[in-house]
């Protein structure tokens, strides 16, 4: 079984030869690393992205357009009053079935003490809008996640929080399921 530790190519998707196939993909503040097949957005025009965007202000996509977003290490930036819009920014652009995968720093000393980063993530981070065994949550987003890679068991889980350096990137792919309109 396959745990969300970071593996394989880093700061880059791991996608599965389905995955590549989808059509529309982005990469959410690609730095230097620019994704093939994905439109390229960071904030920084020094890299040279497809398109310079600041994701605090919004994503300037359409509704329900990417099948596949991903980003590493760029999300920890965002200012702590502008999370949740961003999430919701998204949340809006990615399509019903959207494969969303993030490369984030955990939470332990190094990343916290690390002046950019505005938090650290763990296995729980996304809790409040994932499946978590009971069921999709929608009371804080107009969506939820669904893990396509589960949580490491508890016991590892344990470890890398008692000894939080053994680990100093977390990875999560989900899919994301959009609330069914009632009518």
């Amino acid at each position: 079984m396959r745990i969300n530790f970071p593996m394989g190519k880093y700061g880059y998707p791991r996608m599965s030869k389905e995955e590549k196939k989808l059509k529309n993909k982005l990469n959410i503040g690609c730095g230097w690393k620019k994704a093939k097949g994905f439109i390229n957005i960071d904030t920084a025009k020094e890299v040279n992205p497809d398109k310079v965007v600041n994701i605090e202000k919004g994503l300037p996509f359409p509704d329900n357009y990417f099948d596949y977003i991903y980003s590493s290490h760029a999300l920890e930036h965002v200012e702590p009053s502008k999370w949740k819009f961003v999430i919701n920014e998204i949340g809006r652009v990615a399509k019903d079935g959207c494969i969303l995968e993030l490369d984030l720093p955990f939470d332990n000393i190094s990343s916290r003490s690390n002046f950019d980063h505005y938090r650290g993530f763990n296995w729980s981070s996304f809790d409040e809008i994932t499946d978590m065994g009971c069921g999709l949550r929608f009371y804080f987003y107009p969506f939820a996640l669904k893990w396509i890679i589960p949580k490491p068991n508890k016991l590892l889980r344990v470890l890398c929080n008692i000894f939080p350096l053994i680990v100093d990137s977390i990875q999560f792919k989900f899919k994301v399921i959009k609330k069914k309109q009632e009518s």
